[in-house]
């Protein structure tokens, strides 16, 4: 049986990892969100409506956009210091830019 607790933490953790990472990218680049999700996540309301609570999204959604952030992340920006940056493949990275 699946600890309902457990993935509420999970799924607001995951949430607060996209919020930071859609809100440094996009002061970095001078980018709204509404493009960066359009660039990041192929759907211009993804990261609003993360940010919102309105989304339910999946792991494999996470995951592209994690990656898409770690290889596309601005030279000199700041990763923020609580979400694990994941290790990407050249074809990872090439793949999603």
């Amino acid at each position: 049986m699946i600890n309902l607790v457990s993935v509420s933490i999970m799924e607001r953790t995951l949430s607060h990892h996209l919020t930071a990472l859609s809100a440094a990218y996009a002061s970095a680049m001078g980018v709204s969100l509404a493009t960066l999700s359009e660039r990041a996540a192929g759907d211009w309301r993804f990261f609003q409506q993360v940010a919102a609570g309105t989304l339910n999204f999946r792991i494999r959604s996470y995951d592209r956009a994690i990656t898409w952030f770690s290889a596309n992340w601005p030279e000199g920006g700041e990763w923020p210091a609580d979400v694990p940056r994941p290790a990407i493949s050249v074809a990872e990275a090439s793949a999603d830019e």
